[in-house]
């Protein structure tokens, strides 16, 4: 086999190389992130902040007011006159820049019930009172949130209006766009748009460029397109160490270790030395797939080769550990790391914490011991530390340890995410606490975390079981109606039930109602008694 060579480093017993102990010495920098905007605006002041709020909550309750509203699929985008007299009063005039775009990068956090003509009406509204130095941020902003969420022709008109303009067009609102594409499935017009930066002063593409899409292809998983793009561009650019990574990467994000051992073959052929990144990605696809030994192979050849295995590459080999619950073997690759002198990060005491709360484990000293290890060596926690505390809390039904880890987190300043704020709902309604789980939900609308299906689910069976039929309906209604989400079959039984129980006909059907217009449930007869749903 081209790709790996024979070892000359021993394997231990355990299935875990023994290597010398210089090999880490050595850790490359990570490629620099990728991100969708440019640098953030200025924080809001207070005052600013609370008028946030007050636009948000404005452009909200006119979308839920006028909910068959739709994004103008062509120029010319009209005006909404009964949005601009809800917040004549709101804005002043003329807003400050940063103002009006933390309000749309606040917009771009939502994933679903998002005010989008509401924003498109905004956008124009505000338009003509921004200054010229901050129209390509606000273009930017409005240009993603409409690719975000498919709308790309009103996306490419406002590209095309910026140009016409004269507004600046960066690559990195390029990039952007192209990654939305690609995103959507759209590979072939992300190509396109690659091919044409030049024609909107972005720049022509550049090697820095095409590695950008082509990262974007691997995490779409998406290895024919990344190649074809990688061939057709060969002629122009010489491949470096970089291309040819992400080139394996999105062969391996494929599931076609053969295509990414090709490709690893050919950049060695010419000439071209594969990196940490490299070796990285093929063994972290090799344990993926199952093939321990070949992992292990390709480690010993990558050691051989002189490129010494970082952080990163322990934590590829430990997930792999951790996802099919080998608990002594996620501990033993935790202390190779040690003995080699790799520094463990997030991830890997992430991994650790994890395991320890895993099946066959359920250690939950153990686990905030490595807490406090983490925290006391600077290594600063996130919400994906904690959560697998949660769950095994709730498992074990220790709301009392449930809330010295929210008290925890808290005292962290670690921001908890929908998967926390569920565990914690899921937690408190055990102790039969109605207060801590409002508490919590108020917590997380503060927070601006947004609510997912499961959160609805677990709020329901809270409501439910309390016999609070008006919170039950105004779930199910949020749930339904502005969100979009299908409530699985023994949810939505258990409000209408609820309904039927307290003599709330009128409410029962207008959830059946709602849910059918949305074809989550066959809309029954007109005769039929509604629960017959």
């Amino acid at each position: 086999m081209a790709l790996l060579l024979k070892p000359r480093h021993r394997i231990a017993a355990t299935g875990l190389l023994l290597l010398p102990r210089c090999l880490c010495d050595v850790v490359p920098a990570p490629p620099p992130p990728e991100t969708d905007t440019d640098a953030s605006p200025p924080p809001l002041s207070r005052a600013e902040t609370k008028l946030l709020d007050a636009l948000h909550a404005a452009l909200l309750d006119h979308c839920r007011s006028y909910p068959e509203g739709q994004v103008p699929s062509s120029p010319p985008f009209d005006p909404l006159p009964s949005l601009s007299e809800a917040i004549s009063g709101l804005l002043p005039s003329p807003p400050p820049a940063h103002f009006t775009l933390h309000l749309f990068r606040r917009l771009l956090e939502l994933r679903r019930g998002v005010p989008l003509p509401e924003a498109v009406a905004l956008f124009r509204h505000l338009l003509p009172t921004v200054p010229a130095d901050s129209l390509p941020d606000l273009y930017a902003a409005m240009i993603d949130l409409l690719a975000k969420h498919h709308h790309f022709p009103q996306a490419r008109h406002l590209l095309d209006e910026m140009r016409e303009r004269s507004v600046p067009i960066s690559s990195q609102l390029i990039l952007a766009l192209i990654r939305r594409y690609i995103r959507a499935g759209m590979s072939s017009e992300a190509s396109e748009l690659f091919r044409r930066m030049e024609e909107f002063g972005a720049g022509a593409p550049d090697p820095a460029a095409l590695a950008c899409l082509l990262r974007a292809l691997a995490k779409k998983r998406l290895g024919s397109e990344a190649q074809a793009l990688f061939d057709s561009y060969k002629s122009v650019f010489t491949p470096d160490v970089v291309l040819y990574t992400n080139l394996v990467h999105a062969w391996c994000r494929s599931g076609r270790l053969d295509e990414a051992e090709r490709v690893f073959a050919e950049m060695q052929q010419s000439g071209i030395m594969p990196n940490v990144y490299t070796y990285t990605a093929v063994i972290d696809a090799m344990y993926r797939a199952g093939q321990v030994p070949r992992a292990q192979e390709l480690l010993c050849q990558m050691i051989d080769s002189g490129c010494p295995p970082n952080t990163a590459t322990f934590n590829a080999i430990m997930r792999a550990h951790v996802k099919a619950g080998r608990s002594e073997q996620v501990l033993q690759v935790h202390n190779q790391m040690r003995q080699l002198g790799c520094e463990p990060d997030i991830i890997t005491y992430n991994f650790l914490i994890e395991t320890h709360c895993g099946k066959g484990q359920g250690n939950l000293d153990a686990a905030m011991k490595l807490l406090a290890k983490m925290v006391a060596k600077g290594c600063i926690p996130d919400c994906h530390t904690f959560n697998p505390m949660f769950r095994l809390v709730l498992v074990l039904g220790n709301v009392d340890a449930a809330h010295k880890l929210y008290e925890k987190m808290k005292e962290l300043q670690c921001k908890p995410n929908v998967v926390t704020y569920n565990l914690l709902i899921r937690l408190f309604n055990m102790q039969k606490s109605m207060d801590m789980v409002l508490r919590i939900k108020k917590n997380m609308d503060a927070e601006r975390v947004e609510p997912n299906g499961n959160t609805y689910t677990a709020l329901l069976e809270v409501f439910c079981a309390r016999g609070d039929w008006k919170r039950a309906h105004a779930t199910l209604r949020e749930m339904v109606k502005e969100k979009s989400f299908k409530p699985a079959k023994h949810v939505y039984d258990m409000v209408l039930t609820l309904l039927r129980k307290s003599g709330q006909l009128m409410k029962h059907e207008e959830l059946v109602e709602l849910m059918a217009d949305r074809g989550f449930i066959s809309r029954p007869a007109d005769d039929a008694l509604w629960s017959a749903c």
